[in-house]
């Protein structure tokens, strides 16, 4: 009998000496390196639940979290996010926190094309195709304060005219600004200019329609104009949006779901 056999059969005489460890889940020594092997997946069942559950649908989120028995929901509010918790325990019997659920609110693709035109300069062609390719979203309020179409507001932005005047101008204005101590540009599109785009739109599935006021202010520092556009009050807005949230998933979870703002993780 060569020195390799001799090993193995020690090896085998040591596990069975040792027998089964103890653990709630099946499991055994095996000769190679001792290592401690699970036999769950030979077993009919798993020894626990394991999962995890996510999805962008307050609706399906709720619906999956109120059929266990308890749960413990940390919310972040600046994530539009929750991840829930079905067996994380307590200090005493704490358990093995790996049953979860998580909810992430995405961005509708009319939000997506708000947001992106914050703080962004746009040719007038270009301000003008983005103003029809969504004009189903959008009316307008001109420099006079009168309502405007969509069609009236692409009209209006097309036909903006840049004109020099030597005139000793220092100011800063939305519809103005000076090149020079003599030379200023002004910019006209005929009686009124446009001043605020109203976008109207669903920012998240589950929350409720909004109103986005944009600030447009032209850039007439070149023969040709640039306008740029801002949502006035923007982080205000997410507050809300953020607190709406908090709330829809408040009244959706039943009482056996605890709600905490934060986020938990396992050390």
């Amino acid at each position: 009998m060569d020195h390799q056999a001799i090993e193995k059969i020690e090896a085998l005489v040591h596990a069975a000496q040792i027998g089964n460890p103890g653990t709630d889940t099946p499991t055994m020594l095996v000769p190679k390196g001792y290592e401690l092997q699970s036999l769950e997946n030979f077993q009919q069942s798993p020894a626990r639940f394991r999962g995890s559950f996510t999805t962008s649908s307050i609706e399906d989120y709720a619906a999956y979290v109120n059929e266990e028995d308890e749960s413990r929901v940390f919310v972040n509010v600046d994530a539009m996010s929750a991840k829930a918790f079905f067996d994380l325990g307590n200090a005493a019997e704490p358990g093995h926190g790996d049953h979860t659920a998580t909810l992430t609110l995405e961005k509708t693709s009319a939000f997506v094309a708000c947001l992106n035109a914050h703080e962004s300069a746009f040719g007038q062609k270009e301000l003008a195709h983005w103003i029809e390719d969504w004009h189903h979203c959008i009316t307008g309020i001109d420099s006079n304060g009168q309502e405007m179409t969509a069609q009236k507001l692409a009209a209006a932005v097309r036909r903006i005219e840049i004109k020099a005047t030597s005139e000793r101008v220092s100011e800063d204005r939305d519809w103005g600004s000076s090149r020079s101590g003599m030379d200023a540009l002004d910019a006209s599109a005929g009686d009124s200019t446009p001043d605020i785009i109203r976008f109207h739109c669903l920012p998240y599935e589950g929350l409720s329609f909004r109103t986005f006021d944009i600030r447009v202010s032209i850039l007439a520092d070149d023969s040709k104009p640039r306008l740029k556009l801002r949502i006035i009050g923007l982080e205000a807005v997410r507050e809300e949006m953020a607190k709406e949230f908090k709330d829809v998933l408040a009244n959706e979870l039943d009482e056996h779901s605890t709600l905490l703002l934060g986020a938990f993780k396992k050390s």
